[in-house]
């Protein structure tokens, strides 16, 4: 049996049909789908298959949602997608380092911590360096991490 029958019936297209599910208003299917991701997204090849449908849009657009779990969920997926070279590429050409800076006010630690982690992941590239320092987070990053009340 395949680790996921998803992949087995959709093979690489399960990324659409997860992106389709991503944009309905059925919380439960969210964070079904968003622990599906996270499961995923350790192996860099799926990462990379699922840029293409995006999923990285729909994650993003859960760090708003007012449910926790659908936040860290969507944050520790996007802290996995910036885990690779592709994923670190589409976060900058995709202006979301600003966004992503933005969960350094969110009230959960864990999804501070995915964001400052995934702005650090970034960050061993020049182009991520570059992209948080165009975007002016540096300051507030800085900050934030002094303010941070937990290591």
């Amino acid at each position: 049996m395949p680790e996921s029958t998803l992949t087995f019936a959709y093979g690489n297209f399960k990324y659409n049909k997860m992106c389709d599910e991503m944009k309905t208003s059925d919380d439960v299917l969210k964070a079904k789908v968003l622990i599906e991701i996270n499961e995923d997204f350790h192996q860099g090849d799926k990462v990379n298959f699922a840029l293409h449908s995006g999923i990285l849009t729909e994650m993003i657009k859960c760090f708003r949602h007012p449910d926790d779990e659908i936040r860290e969920l969507a944050s520790a997926a996007v802290l996995l997608v910036a885990a690779t070279e592709i994923g670190r590429v589409t976060i900058v050409q995709n202006d979301l380092v600003k966004v992503i800076a933005e969960l350094f006010d969110d009230p959960i630690t864990q999804i501070r911590n995915n964001a400052y982690n995934c702005l650090i992941n970034l960050a061993e590239f020049t182009y991520g360096i570059k992209a948080v320092i165009d975007k002016d987070i540096l300051p507030t990053l800085v900050d934030k991490l002094i303010e941070e009340e937990e290591e």
